[in-house]
């Protein structure tokens, strides 16, 4: 007998009453590496680490010296399974402890269970690279300190939001899936909040997408044109939404737009 289905027979009036029926979370879907491939492009992945995941320069100043984002065909022997690799995303927890700089957290906490499981696979199938010409990143004297004690700003980014519960699969219904939209992908530009970081000449608040129609915005995701035609200012976003955002679909631009619209 088993324990949901299970009545208790009551002593001398002989009533059978159920237990309540608990909460079941419905059994995991199979990964899917294509569609990991998409999320991972969707969410930066292959942009920071290169296309196939082979690894590359992703900066180099005197302020944080020279930052590689590793060869992820090499690095994912070091998260051998869905587990370890949630770990990283959702909660910023490295095989080794280490702050994962440059990777923004605050976004990936968001993503559900099912994308990970999903880039997971991707990240399994990727045909192994080599890249030996990949230099070794090297970390500033300052930025070294600053990580160590603990007092650099970025710090923070690097860390899930306190409860944050990722949900198992993309939400469906429109408005919300246009904030699921938003939180795993815009954020690490436009701010964890969507109303920009309040750099100067930083990428705006979103609010802005208020001014497109829906038809501007979609011709903005998928050929990086602004309202005013051509590129954006920096060049930034119209880059970004040509590798990374043509791997949305019309509807999930469409629940972006309509929740940028709603805020």
């Amino acid at each position: 007998m088993t324990i949901l289905g299970r009545s208790w027979l009551l002593a001398g009036t002989m009533a059978l009453v159920a237990l309540p029926t608990l909460a079941v979370e419905p059994a995991a879907s199979a990964a899917d590496a294509e569609e990991g491939a998409r999320v991972a492009r969707r969410v930066g992945c292959d942009g920071c680490h290169g296309e196939g995941g082979a690894g590359r320069v992703f900066m180099e100043d005197p302020a944080q010296g020279r930052i590689v984002a590793p060869n992820l065909t090499q690095r994912r022997t070091l998260y051998p399974d869905e587990a370890a690799l949630a770990g990283l995303l959702h909660e910023g927890r490295t095989h080794d402890g280490h702050a994962p700089w440059g990777m923004p957290i605050q976004s990936f906490q968001h993503l559900s269970r099912r994308e990970v499981r999903d880039i997971d696979a991707w990240l399994r199938a990727l045909p192994a690279v080599e890249n030996a010409a990949l230099p070794a990143g090297q970390w500033s004297a300052e930025l070294t300190r600053q990580i160590n004690d603990g007092t650099h700003p970025w710090l923070a980014d690097l860390k899930p939001t306190p409860g944050n519960m990722p949900p198992p699969a993309p939400p469906t219904e429109p408005l919300a899936l246009g904030r699921h939209i938003a939180l795993t992908t815009c954020g690490e530009c436009h701010g964890w909040d969507l109303n920009g970081f309040g750099d100067p000449g930083g990428a705006p608040p979103l609010a802005i997408a208020k001014a497109y129609t829906d038809e501007q915005f979609a011709r903005l995701m998928r050929t990086g044109e602004v309202l005013s035609g051509g590129k954006s200012a920096s060049g930034l976003m119209s880059g970004v939404a040509v590798y990374r955002f043509n791997a949305m679909t019309d509807a999930e631009i469409q629940a972006l737009k309509d929740y940028l619209d709603s805020r």
